[in-house]
């Protein structure tokens, strides 16, 4: 499995890009940086969009995109919570704030479709295998156990935690990776909390119950604090830990 990091912000700023992974045969999950990491002949290839929820840093670029996308193309897919689809129509691609996708050029061949998605439920697509996870938020949120056959991954939604990692499907091929945030430095652990996100702390906590054998790839750091934030991770003295970057392509 090959995931190319085209964001992994928790926000953005310059050579900082909100949250988007590319997966191969042109799936990407969350769209924070699906138009200003890609160049127009790669945006071609995307097919499919897998959002974690409706926050602005993982839609970001979605409307952009649309616009890029050659209109010989098939209409892009997008999946998600129920939740999350109604959010992309009401208040994105409303035909307000940007044209309504979803229903140009015509309802019969539009720009985007959507397919909805509920925790627990798998989608077979693009060769993988996604299953929702439910993910603790502030608003409905999930993330996406990620399986090729052969090795497994979870790409974490933004959360406050929970222990939701002792509940992932076992019956997946082996657990490689996990991918989760980590917003906060360990004096805000309060906001943190109150906003759905983790700090080191919290996400140390949140690990413990996995194997020394499975990676764990800090996420989703805010603009201004991601020298401290490193500080805090590497104190927490796990060998598997590291933090991803824009850029980063990732094999497991």
């Amino acid at each position: 499995m090959r995931i190319r990091v085209l964001g992994c912000s928790g926000g953005s700023a310059p050579d900082r890009q909100p949250s988007c992974y590319l997966l191969d045969n042109g799936v990407s999950i969350d769209a924070g940086a699906l138009a200003a990491a890609l160049s127009i002949e790669d945006q071609q290839t995307i097919r499919h969009v897998f959002l974690t929820h409706a926050h602005w840093d993982h839609v970001r670029d979605l409307p952009l995109h649309t616009i890029n996308r050659s209109p010989d193309l098939p209409a892009l897919v997008i999946h998600g919570l129920p939740a999350t689809m109604e959010d992309i129509r009401t208040h994105l691609m409303n035909d307000r704030v940007w044209f309504s996708a979803f229903e140009l050029p015509s309802p019969n061949a539009p720009y985007v479709a959507s397919e909805t998605i509920s925790p627990g439920e798998t989608v077979v697509c693009g060769g993988y295998k996604f299953t929702a996870i439910e993910m603790p938020h502030t608003v409905p949120a999930i993330g996406y156990l990620v399986d090729d056959g052969e090795a497994s991954v979870m790409l974490c939604a933004d959360t406050g935690g929970g222990g939701f990692m002792k509940t992932l499907p076992t019956t997946c091929s082996p657990l490689k990776a996990v991918f989760l945030e980590t917003s906060f430095p360990n004096a805000m652990r309060d906001f943190a909390e109150m906003t759905g996100h983790l700090t080191p702390e919290m996400l140390g906590e949140e690990v413990e119950c996995l194997p020394d054998d499975v990676q764990i790839i800090a996420t989703h750091m805010k603009p201004g604090f991601e020298t401290l934030l490193s500080k805090q991770l590497a104190a927490l003295g796990r060998p598997n830990l590291s933090a991803c970057a824009d850029g980063d392509v990732l094999e497991f």
